[in-house]
C-alpha cells in the first residue's frame, strides 16, 4: 500500500494565492510617550500576523484601525492592500495602492502588490505595466521578472516566460519560485528531463528554508503522475499536504496517485478531504465518479460526475 492518510488539522480556508512580500522596513519601536506611534505599530503587527494566518478580515480591520491614527502610513497601507487582495477585494486593494503610489510612484513593494492584484483580477495588460514600472525602479529586483514570467506562461508564450524566469534566477540564484516555474515551462515543451532538474533544484532550496512552500512538490507530483510513478507522486503530494494543510490540491493529487495505483479505498479519503476543503474544486469529483464506478456504486458515480460538470462549467478557464 502506498500510504495512509496524514492526520492533519485542516483549516477552512482552502485557496492558495500568491503572497505579496511585506516591506522590509519596520516602524519605530513603540513608545509609551507617543500613543499614536504605539497604536500604529501594534495594529501593523496585528494586521501582518492575521494576514499570515490567512485571517484576512481581521488583518484588514487591524490595518484600518491603525490608519485611523496614522493616515497614509506606508506599511499599514501595504498591509491593508495585501489583505484586500487576498480576500479578492481587488478594486479596494487597487484604490489603496494608488493612494500610496500617488505620493511615492516608485515604491517597488506597492508596484509589485498592485501588479499581483491586477494579475489575479485578470487585468493582464495593467499588471504587466506595473511590473515593468517595478523593474524600472529596481532593476536588480528579481520579483517583477518572476511575475512577468507568470503572465507570459499563462498567455501561452512559454519561451518569453522562460526568459523572464531565467532573468530572475540570474539576479538571485536562490529564487526557488523561478526554478519551479521554469520546470513548468520545460514540462509544457515536453522536455521532462529539464523540468525534473528545475523541480529538484527548487526542492533543495525550499526543503529547509521555506517550509510553507508546497507548489513545487505539487508540480513535481503532477509530472510523476504523467510518468506513471504513483509512489513518488503520492510521496510528494503527501509532503505538500504536511507543509501546507490548507491546499486541497495536495489532497487531490495524493488521491489521484492512490487511484492510479489501484488503491481505490485509500484514495477516497484524500479525495473527500479535497472536496470538504473546497466545495467549488471540480477535479476531485471527476476522480470520485471514477472510483465509485469501479466499486459498482453507480448512483454515487453519477452524482459525482454531475457535480464535476456543474463545477467545471463555473470554474475560470485559467487558474491564477
Amino acid at each position: 500500500m502506498i500510504g495512509a492518510l496524514l492526520v492533519t488539522a485542516i483549516p477552512s480556508f482552502s485557496q492558495s494565492l500568491p503572497q505579496a512580500p511585506l516591506p522590509g522596513q519596520q516602524i519605530a519601536a513603540p513608545s509609551s510617550s507617543d500613543p499614536a506611534t504605539y497604536l500604529c505599530t501594534t495594529q501593523l503587527q496585528r494586521a501582518q500576523n492575521a494576514i499570515h494566518k490567512q485571517d484576512f478580515p481581521a488583518g484588514i480591520d487591524a490595518a484600518k484601525t491603525g490608519l485611523a491614527a496614522c493616515p497614509e502610513q506606508r506599511d499599514l497601507l501595504l498591509a491593508l492592500a495585501d489583505g484586500q487582495m487576498l480576500s479578492h477585494q481587488f478594486d479596494a486593494a487597487s484604490e489603496t495602492l494608488h493612494t500610496l503610489l500617488t505620493k511615492t510612484p516608485d515604491d517597488v513593494s506597492a508596484l509589485l502588490l498592485l501588479g499581483q492584484t491586477q494579475y489575479l483580477n485578470a487585468h493582464d495588460t495593467d499588471a504587466a505595466l506595473s511590473f515593468q514600472r517595478a523593474i524600472a525602479a529596481a532593476p536588480n529586483n528579481p520579483e517583477p521578472h518572476y511575475w512577468l514570467g507568470r503572465l507570459d506562461y499563462q498567455d501561452g508564450n512559454v519561451p518569453k516566460a522562460m526568459a523572464e524566469f531565467q532573468k530572475a534566477i540570474q539576479l538571485d540564484a536562490t529564487f526557488y519560485r523561478a526554478y519551479d516555474n521554469l520546470g513548468l515551462c520545460y514540462e509544457a515543451l515536453g522536455e521532462n528531463g529539464h523540468a525534473m532538474e528545475n523541480y529538484v533544484h527548487a526542492l533543495k532550496l525550499v526543503y529547509k528554508n521555506h517550509p510553507d512552500y508546497d507548489d513545487v512538490y505539487l508540480n513535481m507530483s503532477g509530472l510523476m503522475l504523467k510518468l506513471g510513478n504513483s509512489q513518488k507522486a503520492f510521496d510528494l503530494a503527501a509532503e505538500a499536504s504536511s507543509r501546507n494543510p490548507g491546499n486541497p490540491r495536495s489532497f487531490f493529487l495524493a488521491g489521484k496517485a492512490l487511484e492510479q495505483a489501484g488503491q481505490s479505498d485509500a484514495s477516497l479519503k484524500w479525495l473527500k478531504h479535497a472536496v470538504e476543503m473546497d466545495p467549488t474544486y471540480p477535479d476531485p469529483h471527476y476522480l470520485l465518479a471514477r472510483v465509485y464506478r469501479r466499486q459498482g456504486k453507480s448512483q454515487e458515480s453519477k452524482e459525482e460526475a454531475a457535480k464535476f460538470k456543474q463545477l467545471s462549467d463555473k470554474a475560470p478557464k485559467i487558474m491564477r
